[in-house]
């Protein structure tokens, strides 16, 4: 997928992208102050550049747990001038706004940055400021806002309530033709186990068909998930996490302080994805619905006459590339899974449905093939699934169905 950014072209292929942190605030949790005049912010922004960023976040309101609001004057102030001075160098490299602010996302595009990241969660007001001037936006996660943001945060399913969320913010901003990015929101109104549970689940976010955000850099979860670290030693926590997220394809956008670093994690990553290797296809045999006559029951009147049985057997076969030969070699034969259920079924007595069905799964295992000649047969078998029903019984007791299932894997 590729999203239009200004001038510049998002594209979100073979590596995450790295969107360089640059707060202009006296108080933000990681930097605050280092970067609060603008010729320091334009310089790290330079910096930022000359690391690999492939975008830089320009921020200035505190988002810290706690954090007090900002007039819009105020932000605007400490904005506009650093906005103003970055497009000036032409460094290659769009800019967003950090802003939760309508008002100040509007000045700040008209200043020279090209997207909008909000962490309050993109609304009406926001979605329409980013239509008018064809501008992307990240919608993030939040509970609450940063002054309460951290107070006994309750979820019943986190990752359900987060996708369902961004999902929404999805829909809106494609009424209005807008490029929504999502983000989860880490350390925003989540407790550790949130977090830690979100992290673990990102892919659920990829049922959006929109770019993933992930901004856990130098967080105070890293702190209380490592034991009690300041915020200038999280670095190998925030790598450990990014890479994680970078390697199972579940972030397209690292949001982070560190660029150097970063831009070295997601070069490794994409070098490593240029040589896997394309998952070759997978095939299935089924012979469903298999008709077979076993004396079968725990007790001896049970067993007394021969029952009506139906086996479902499920053979997956190990990879093979496409265009593979079209004979026995490659395959089993679903005719021989009925016979070799059948025979089993009739050659003798059994008390637990369970165990005739692992007999029958011992027979394919050990027998697919012989009769027609393949040489392939069992050393091609990768998993295998055997159900039996047994329909009288399901009558008698008024149920659906009664029977076993085994599932065997060499």
């Amino acid at each position: 997928m590729d999203v239009a950014c200004g001038t510049h072209t998002l594209a979100f292929d073979e590596r995450p992208l790295v969107m360089g942190v640059l707060n202009v605030t006296p108080d933000s949790f990681s930097d605050g102050g280092l970067y609060e005049t603008p010729d320091r912010a334009i310089e790290h922004a330079r910096r930022m550049a000359a690391e690999g960023a492939d975008l830089i976040d320009v921020g200035a309101e505190s988002t810290r747990p706690g954090a007090a609001p900002v007039e819009l004057t105020d932000e605007l102030e400490r904005l506009l001038p650093v906005i103003e001075g970055i497009t000036g160098l032409d460094l290659g490299v769009p800019l967003s706004v950090d802003t939760a602010k309508p008002e100040a996302a509007d000045h700040a595009l008209a200043a020279g940055a090209s997207m909008i990241n909000d962490v309050s969660g993109a609304g009406e007001a926001m979605l329409e400021v980013a239509a008018r001037h064809g501008a992307p936006v990240i919608a993030m996660h939040m509970r609450g806002e940063p002054r309460t943001m951290q107070h006994a945060p309750r979820y019943d399913d986190v990752v359900t309530e987060i996708r369902d969320y961004l999902s929404a913010r999805v829909t809106a901003g494609r009424r209005l033709g807008v490029h929504v990015l999502v983000d989860p929101g880490i350390g925003f109104g989540k407790t550790l186990e949130h977090n830690l549970e979100l992290l673990a689940n990102l892919h659920a976010l990829r049922d959006l068909a929109a770019p993933v955000v992930l901004g856990v850099s130098r967080k105070s979860f890293l702190d209380r998930l490592l034991g009690g670290l300041p915020v200038e030693e999280r670095l190998a926590g925030t790598l450990s996490v990014n890479a994680w997220a970078a390697a199972l394809d579940a972030a397209d956008v690292l949001r982070v302080h560190d660029v150097r670093e970063h831009r070295q994690l997601a070069e490794s990553i994409a070098a490593l994805r240029r040589y896997r290797r394309a998952a070759a296809p997978r095939r299935r045999v089924l012979a469903r619905g298999i008709p077979c006559r076993c004396r079968v029951g725990v007790t001896a009147k049970e067993r007394a006459e021969p029952q009506d049985l139906l086996v479902d057997v499920e053979v997956s076969l190990a990879p093979a590339g496409l265009g593979a030969r079209d004979n026995l070699d490659t395959t089993v034969d679903y005719a021989e899974l009925a016979a070799r259920a059948q025979a089993v079924a009739a050659r003798d007595e059994y008390r637990l449905v369970e165990t005739l069905a692992e007999r029958i799964a011992a027979a394919i295992t050990t027998d697919a093939g012989s009769r027609t000649g393949g040489t392939a047969g069992p050393k091609r078998i990768e998993s295998l699934r055997v159900r039996v029903s047994k329909p009288g019984a399901a009558r008698e007791l008024g149920v659906a169905e009664v029977g076993a299932e085994i599932d065997w894997r060499p």
